[in-house]
């Protein structure tokens, strides 16, 4: 009579291993595909698939939707000076090439050094990454820009020479949006709506028990 329990908790031991070898196969091959896209992406660049990779960057495993690193922070605590941004802008390019932010760093450090074509290209790259950012007009839920991070919705309303001026989380239709309130150099007003399921979700992530982040959750401003 108590083989039936016995069989039930072995079954369920199974499947936990199965599961756990699954999880540990899947982490590899998520890295595994954004080296491949990466390594196609830098050799295509600017013309490559900045989406793609960008959602494949999302996937890996360890990925912080609302870090910054310190390389980042000393990037753009930086300004003008480019005897810190650029090496700065190039490490954070290193770590994570997705990051807008810093090819446009790097762009201005290579233009004031002279060197037209690395600027360029970092350039013509950081417009990429923006443009695959903004899937829509962003000005409603229906046209919502889809960033992977915080980095990157800040990242857009700086390209787009936009202040925010206020941020707040709406839920509609089952999703979940960031919506800014910005200003731009004239004092024009506008409302940008950025879809943020997939921010929220590794913001989770980050924060489940044994987490580097289960403390506590992380500012949203960068």
């Amino acid at each position: 009579m108590r083989a039936f329990p016995v069989l039930c908790v072995s079954l369920a031991l199974s499947f936990a291993a199965a599961e756990a070898g699954m999880a540990a196969a899947a982490a590899p091959d998520a890295e595994s595909h954004y080296q491949t896209l990466l390594a196609a992406a830098k050799a295509a660049a600017p013309n490559a698939d900045w989406a793609g990779l960008r959602l494949a960057y999302s996937e890996r495993p360890g990925f912080l939707a609302i870090a910054q690193s310190g390389a980042r922070r000393q990037m753009l605590e930086a300004g003008a000076d480019c005897k810190v941004a650029l090496p700065s802008a190039k490490a954070v390019i290193a770590e994570n090439y997705v990051d807008p932010d810093a090819h446009f760093v790097a762009a201005f450090c290579e233009d004031a050094a002279g060197d037209a074509a690395a600027a360029r290209l970092d350039r013509d790259i950081g417009h990429g990454l923006i443009k695959s950012i903004e899937t829509g007009d962003g000005y409603a839920a229906a046209t919502a820009f889809t960033p992977i991070s915080v980095d990157e919705e800040y990242a857009v309303m700086r390209a787009l020479g936009q202040k925010v001026e206020s941020q707040a989380l709406v839920q509609r239709g089952g999703h979940s949006y960031d919506v800014m309130s910005t200003t731009d150099g004239s004092g024009g007003r506008r409302t940008y709506w950025f879809a943020v399921d997939r921010v929220l979700a590794a913001e989770s992530a980050a924060l489940a028990p044994g987490s580097v982040s289960e403390g506590g959750p992380p500012s949203r401003t960068p």
